[in-house]
């Protein structure tokens, strides 16, 4: 236990040194450590499944992180987004929805990231939108049964509302 203290010790030391922000040690808890060769490693080096439950699970959490960092007229931009996608495509429950609804949902989860990744200035916002783009990847593939693996289209109505995302609210 005292090794761990003194780890983390030490790597706050090294953040603050190299002017890195706090965040820095908090990242470490991301669920996509990093991404190379259209793969997804956790932090200690193991590739992930891409599992449609570690999908959900880690655009929950980006979703989280990044739409926490908004200021209130971007918060109030992003409510109005995910609203716009949800009324359209309601995000399907694990109790009866098709499967392509789950996929569509996670799909629609994607597109929420892409724009919160366009509003919060991060640092390493090239290497979130790698994530995501792999994300996004993995979704042009079945994730559930009974076809998985089979390649997967989104409804074209699905399409034409992703590609008319609202401005930007920086711009407002």
């Amino acid at each position: 236990m005292k090794t761990n203290s003194v780890s983390v010790a030490a790597s706050l030391l090294l953040s603050v040194a190299l002017g890195w922000p706090s965040a820095t040690v908090a990242q470490v808890q991301e669920p996509i450590a990093f991404i190379g060769h259209g793969v997804m490693f956790d932090a200690a080096n193991n590739p992930i499944q891409a599992t449609p439950a570690f999908i959900e699970r880690a655009q929950a959490f980006y979703i989280e992180s990044l739409s926490a960092r908004l200021q209130p007229a971007q918060e109030n931009a992003f409510n109005a987004e995910r609203a716009r996608y949800l009324d359209t495509y309601e995000r399907a429950s694990d109790a009866g929805a098709q499967a392509g609804d789950k996929q569509n949902a996670l799909i629609v989860n994607a597109a929420l990231i892409d724009w919160l990744i366009k509003e919060v200035p991060l640092a390493d916002g090239g290497d979130l939108q790698g994530k995501n783009n792999l994300i996004k990847a993995k979704l042009r593939y079945r994730l559930f049964a009974p076809e998985v693996g089979a390649p997967y289209v989104a409804p074209k109505a699905m399409l034409t509302l992703l590609k008319h995302q609202v401005p930007d609210a920086k711009k407002n």
